[in-house]
């Protein structure tokens, strides 16, 4: 079996020693190429790269940044995804059931290869880039956008990284005035006047260390696209969504929440540009979203 091991010399929760253990161990079970990433989407080439050539299976090693990129390559391909994740959250990787131990993962990964063990699952796209978990406009990108300010912050800290940027973001560095969204799906009257929206195409939306956080809670791998919309961003409704997502999801019941499931597509817009996130990495700022579902559109070792 031909592989393609993309990893990030940056990855929070790697080093140097723990990617050459990693590469050891594949290369002792498959045809192994390895290659850093150099600079953004360089992971998006090196992984269009490897399906053109035909390889079997592209295994990203890094957070769910690298992940996102390696996608963009692969989807709608014939060449399998792997991760080892190397994180701070690594979000996909733990929906998809893997240890969130980069070594317990490989060779896990290395016994699904063995048994053939791969499942094709859907993706969704904003504005034509894919995305394997989440696309939040609004507050949340405003949080990832400060978190990537702070790098060594992130490396340092971890995921309280998140909590201390979406403090930082609430108090001043988010204008709520900007946000008048209005969330557009097929067939149903137009929702306006939302201050923040999140598209799911997994759950959970993400983990604060063990505790996933249901933010959409009827999204799945298998469906198509789910919608969580605030109509308020206060305090405390920020505090109530984020005690109803740790507890089990039931956002649903929320005063300021709007839900939608099972989307093939839909759209926000704002009459002023608001940051977007796809996966957890800061994409730049939007007047216009548009979402779609893409079944079936990749096909992961899990």
């Amino acid at each position: 079996m031909r592989a393609l091991l993309v990893y990030n010399p940056n990855a929070t929760t790697t080093n140097p020693a723990v990617t050459d253990v990693i590469a050891r161990a594949l290369s002792a079970e498959l045809k192994l190429e390895v290659a850093p990433t150099k600079r953004r989407d360089h992971a998006s080439y090196l992984a269009a790269g490897a399906a053109d050539e035909g390889m079997d299976v592209v295994v990203a090693l890094g957070g769910d940044g690298t992940v996102n990129e390696v996608i963009q390559g692969l989807a709608c391909t014939e060449t399998a995804l792997a991760i080892v994740p190397g994180g701070s959250t690594n979000v996909w990787a733990r929906t998809l059931g893997l240890p969130n131990d980069a070594i317990e993962a490989t060779s896990r990964l290395l016994n699904h290869l063995g048994e053939h063990r791969m499942r094709r699952v859907n993706l969704g796209t904003a504005n034509g880039r894919y995305f394997c978990f989440s696309a939040g406009y609004g507050y949340d990108a405003a949080v990832v956008a400060a978190v990537e300010r702070r790098h060594r912050l992130k490396k340092t800290v971890r995921q309280a990284s998140f909590l201390w940027s979406g403090v930082t973001a609430y108090a001043g560095g988010y204008d709520r005035r900007r946000a008048d969204i209005t969330v557009s799906v097929p067939g149903e009257e137009a929702l306006g006047g939302c201050k923040a929206a999140v598209c799911c195409n997994s759950s959970p939306y993400t983990f604060l260390g063990p505790w996933p956080a249901q933010l959409c809670p009827t999204a799945h791998l298998e469906d198509d696209l789910a919608v969580t919309a605030l109509t308020k961003l206060s305090l405390p409704s920020l505090l109530r969504l984020a005690h109803a997502a740790l507890r089990g999801g039931d956002v649903a019941g929320l005063s300021a929440t709007r839900l939608w499931g099972s989307l093939a597509s839909v759209e926000f817009t704002n009459p002023t540009p608001l940051p977007l996130q796809l996966d957890g990495d800061y994409v730049g700022e939007e007047t216009v979203v548009e979402l779609r579902s893409v079944p079936r559109g990749l096909t992961v070792v899990a």
